[in-house]
């Protein structure tokens, strides 16, 4: 079986990756002002919070079904919102 050794070119000091290869995904936060992390950073304090609180009074007063149904959704958007947000590159 023959492979192909054809390579993309890169500067000195970085990986290459044969042609036709897909880039592994780069996180650069520093393309992001302290102010933004920040900001992103109290988003996710106030959404831990605001999950705590609610299992707790669903299971406080006794609310019929799983706190689970309303934590889950709010965690998995609000991972695809913080995913989205850091793997997003300004050109």
């Amino acid at each position: 079986m023959r492979r192909n050794s054809q390579a993309a070119q890169s500067p000195p000091g970085q990986a290459v990756y044969p042609v036709g290869m897909n880039l592994p995904v780069h996180i650069d936060v520093r393309q992001y002002s302290p102010r933004v992390r920040w900001f992103v950073a109290i988003a996710w304090a106030l959404i831990v919070a605001k999950c705590t609180l609610l299992w707790w009074a669903m299971l406080h007063w006794s609310v019929p079904f799983h706190p689970l149904w309303i934590v889950g959704p709010t965690l998995l958007f609000a991972l695809l919102a913080t995913t989205l947000w850091l793997v997003h590159h300004e050109d």
